[in-house]
């Protein structure tokens, strides 16, 4: 009797609910950080920049370009949701392309918000096993999904590396875009090449209680089973490239509007780098992270911080916009769900 309870005060809690409690307030106290680092972040970038440089930025937008970022960054969560709805139908999850179409958008509306840009993954992983009843199908696609558009991204800036090597100021920007693609390359031999993972197997069986190490090597081999279609995955892969395209192009022509000029393949090098430590699970949605190493990349170029910072927070604004009926979406739902009152 005593296990099942814990004593607080002069009452009894149940010891599930005690354990809810220290949840709620472990996952609330980072929360907290990650909003402080956030917070802490933009402060610091306005202080340098200083706040009516910054504003000033914003008055004289072409709505031009705005509309063209917007446009892009739409036409990017189409396709992006078409890619999905490969997937899906791969593993036998059989929803129509409006549904995915519909819970691909309330991931992405729920990303800007979240921790690490990934948030919103676990929503459609959710929705996806209400709708199916499979889990596990549900969360590889989601992943699949994560590590094509990763690589592809990874490949861009790679290609852009190459064709802009003898006009790079710092040595240092080519050194990370290698090593970038390179992690992805060693990704991909694990996931792809048993053999290869096979060398890892000791150290997670070291690392994983067996019950967690017989789920993990399970989840593995649903991964594992896309390396027989090669065909789909080429279709992947291309696909990815020109959503990926697109949401590099939404940074551009957000600068554009704020009246920066410069070669569009520094942001094919430059915004893949960006997006990966915008997804570090250290901030909401990215948000000053994503600004602060937008900022010291095009520093390289001479683009001063206060353009920087001013169109990364516009093509941030313009993510929003354009995933708001994710999020009209997610709201009519629930409003469906409630039950009525008595």
């Amino acid at each position: 009797m005593d296990s099942m309870f814990v004593v607080k005060g002069m009452r009894c809690v149940p010891e599930k609910s005690h354990k809810k409690m220290i949840r709620f307030f472990r996952q609330s106290g980072m929360t907290l950080i990650k909003v402080t680092v956030s917070a802490g972040l933009i402060l610091l970038l306005m202080r340098n920049i200083g706040w009516s440089r910054w504003v000033d930025q914003f008055e004289r937008a072409a709505w031009g370009g705005v509309a063209l970022s917007v446009a892009a960054f739409v036409l990017s969560n189409i396709l992006g949701a078409l890619q999905w709805y490969m997937l899906l139908h791969h593993k036998k999850i059989k929803i129509s392309f409006p549904q995915v179409l519909s819970v691909y958008h309330v991931g992405l509306f729920f990303n800007n918000f979240l921790i690490g840009n990934v948030g919103g993954d676990a929503l459609r992983v959710f929705d996806i096993r209400r709708m199916s009843g499979e889990t596990s199908s549900a969360l590889s696609t989601v992943i699949m999904d994560r590590f094509i558009g990763f690589f592809a991204m990874a490949s861009l800036a790679l290609f852009a590396t190459l064709l802009m090597a003898q006009r790079m100021v710092a040595d240092a920007a080519i050194e990370s875009i290698i090593l970038v693609f390179a992690a992805w390359a060693l990704a991909a031999a694990f996931l792809f090449y048993e053999p290869f993972a096979k060398k890892f197997s000791g150290i997670f069986r070291l690392l994983l209680p067996e019950s967690l190490h017989v789920k993990a090597k399970a989840f593995y081999y649903s991964l594992h089973d896309f390396r027989h279609e090669r065909t789909l995955l080429l279709r992947l892969f291309c696909l990815a490239l020109l959503i990926q395209s697109l949401r590099i192009l939404t940074h551009y022509w957000a600068a554009y509007a704020l009246g920066v000029r410069t070669y569009i393949n520094y942001f094919f090098l430059f915004i893949p780098i960006v997006a990966l430590v915008a997804s570090l699970p250290i901030s909401l949605g990215g948000l000053g992270v994503r600004e602060q190493s937008a900022a010291t990349l095009f520093a390289q170029i001479g683009l001063p911080s206060v353009q920087v910072v001013a169109f990364e927070f516009l093509a941030y604004l313009v993510g929003i916009l354009a995933t708001i009926p994710g999020g009209v979406v997610f709201a009519l739902r629930r409003e469906k769900n409630r039950p009525a009152d008595v």
